[in-house]
This record gives C-alpha cells, structure tokens and sequence, in this order.
C-alpha cells in the first residue's frame, strides 16, 4: 500500500517486527487468552492506550466498560509487564468541556471510578452517576474523564502520561497529504459539505474550531511515550498533554469555510450532489428552517423519484442521522475553547 512505501524502504521487513493480538474491550482482559496476556506482560514496555468508544450519544454501561473499564484492563496490563517503560492515555481536548479554559490537568471526579465498575449492576448508583454526568456534554466526554482520574491513580506504579486530542483531522503530511481512514467526526462533516450534502450547520459562525491533523497526534502520542519515560526521575507526577491548534493558530469556523471553498474551486469535485455552500447559525429555529428548505425538502423530491426509479428512498433518513449527530455536538460547535498546551510546547523542544 501506498502509505506504507517510505516505511518499506527504510525497513523492507517491517512486518516481521509486528504481532497483531485481537481482543475485546468490552469483556474481562480484552478476552484474551492466558497465552496472549503472557506475552504481552513479558514483552511490553510501552503501553499507548488509543481504543474507545467515541459515539458521543453510547448508553452509559455501555460507555463506561468501553471507556472506564477497558482503561483499568490496560493500565492493570502495564501493572503486571515486567518491563513496562511508560504508559500512554488518549483522552480528549473535550474531557472537561462543562469548562470553557482546559488545563493541562487532570480533573477531580465527584464518583470514584473503581466503585463505579464494581456496582454496575447498582441501578440507583448507575442513575445517581447518569444525573451527574450531565454535567458533561455527553457520555463520550464524561467517560473519558473518569478514565483520566483512574489512570492518575496509577502514577505510583509506573510512568504514565495522557494526551487530549482536539478534533482529529485527515493527514497533513505522513503517511501522505489528506489520508484518512475514517468519514465520522469532523472528517464526515467535510466530505458531507464538500459532496454539497450538508448545506447547513447548527454552529456559530465565530466560534473557534480547533483541528489537528491526525499525523501531528500520532506523533505527538509517540513522543510523549518517550518523554515520559526519559525524563520518569525529575518528573514523578502525570503530566497533561493538550494536543490542540487553536491556543497558538486560532480559527474561527467562518474562516475556516473561506479557506474550503479556495480548496473546493481549486480542486473541483465532479460527482456532488450541489456545489458546496454552507449557510450557518447558532440560532436554533434559524438552523431547522436553513435545514428544512436546504435540506429535507429537496430530500423528499429525491427520495420521490428514487421511488419511481424502483430504488430504495435514502436521503430523508440520512439528514435525519445528520441532525442527530448535528444534536450531540451542538455544545462543541457553538462554544469557543481555550486551552493550555505549555507541556505541548515543551514536548517540541524536548
């Protein structure tokens, strides 16, 4: 594959230096077998812990043992490693997004983390924790921060770090320009608009939008491995990482929109449904009016003649599972965050 050619120059063999162990996050030890957790105890030394569930509307059980529980079986993995140098945990820009001013801390938790896991089956404690988490945008974001507070726990024990992502974009430069591997989150939203499917957009159109392309993550997640265990003497505490753009390259959605548009005539797309446009509000009636005549309206027509044609309807439903996603990010997309990133800046110079 074309992504992997500068690696295969370097190193033709490369593959031989990869094992893949498939597991599950949601049952005990990922399910895996005694032979596999032995392996990876005596061969583990750094530990970058990326897997959740980021579906920002999951049902909380199910969220909390993707998200919570699935973080314990790793950091439990690392605990046991006989050789374990340092311990990763993405999280996200947004953990403690009930704040506008993020810090490169981690947050106290009113509910202790491990008595959660160990009463799931308390629905007055589960429903105490949902009334709680509405604190939070979401159960995404909610879970991610109980997370972080159980991996703090863990600072005793090992090296460990968490780096927060913003919104994951496409590729700036590695493996190449634009690669992407997923069409959810922002990445969708783009290809949406650029195909003239989403035409509007519940968002502010000064609000600040922060992006970072998912090779500077990557990399950042990497060194941040190492820099925790390098520096694991003078450094005993969890240190925060915000991996963010906007602190020092603010942008505001507006000018985001102008920078596409350059893109889109410069790079014209042939097979669209409508030349991209985006009309946006922060005003809710104002967005489901843009929605209903830019959006359904044409859809019904659409699905009206898909109909005759003897093809399954299908636009009206996509707009509908549009708006939920439009619904689950409405905080994020109309509020301006700031947010620190001191131990980024001197993760750069490290």
């Amino acid at each position: 594959m074309a992504i992997f050619e500068r690696l295969a120059k370097r190193n033709p063999n490369y593959q031989d230096r990869i094992r893949v162990i498939e597991g599950d996050l949601e049952k005990p030890n990922f399910d895996l077998c005694p032979e596999s957790l032995d392996y990876l105890k005596e061969h583990t030394n750094v530990i970058l812990h990326i897997a959740a569930t980021v579906k920002f509307d999951e049902e909380m059980i199910k969220a909390i043992t993707i998200n919570l529980a699935g973080t314990r079986t790793a950091l439990e993995i690392g605990r046991q490693s006989k050789n374990l140098q340092s311990f990763v945990y993405v999280s996200t820009a947004y953990s403690n997004s009930y704040d506008e001013h993020i810090q490169e801390r981690v947050y106290p938790i009113d509910y202790n983390p491990e008595k959660i896991l160990a009463n799931l089956d308390d629905e007055k404690l589960i429903q105490d924790v949902i009334k709680y988490s509405l604190k939070w945008p979401n159960t995404y974001t909610f879970t991610k921060a109980l997370a972080e507070a159980m991996t703090l726990e863990y600072r005793q024990l090992f090296p460990v770090a968490i780096v927060r992502p913003s919104c994951v974009m496409a590729s700036l430069n590695e493996p190449i320009p634009g690669w992407c591997d997923s069409i959810y989150g922002t990445n969708g939203t783009f290809i949406g608009w650029y195909y003239g499917l989403i035409r509007t957009s519940h968002i502010d159109p000064e609000v600040t939008i922060d992006t970072v392309p998912v090779d500077y993550v990557s990399n950042a997640i990497i060194a941040v491995g190492w820099k925790t265990y390098i520096e694991r003497a003078q450094e005993p505490e969890l240190l925060v990482y915000n991996c963010v753009s906007s602190t020092d390259n603010p942008l505001t959605f507006d000018e985001r929109r102008r920078e596409c548009e350059k893109a889109c005539k410069k790079h014209p797309l042939l097979t669209g449904i409508y030349r991209p446009i985006t009309f946006a509000s922060s005003n809710e009636i104002m967005f489901r009016l843009y929605s209903l005549v830019l959006h359904y309206l044409p859809a019904y027509f659409m699905d009206m003649a898909l109909k005759f044609r003897g093809e399954k309807p299908r636009l009206v439903d996509t707009y509908m599972k549009i708006d939920k996603v439009v619904a689950t990010v409405k905080k994020f997309s109309n509020t301006t965050y700031f947010f620190d990133n001191q131990n980024m800046k001197d993760l750069y110079l490290a």
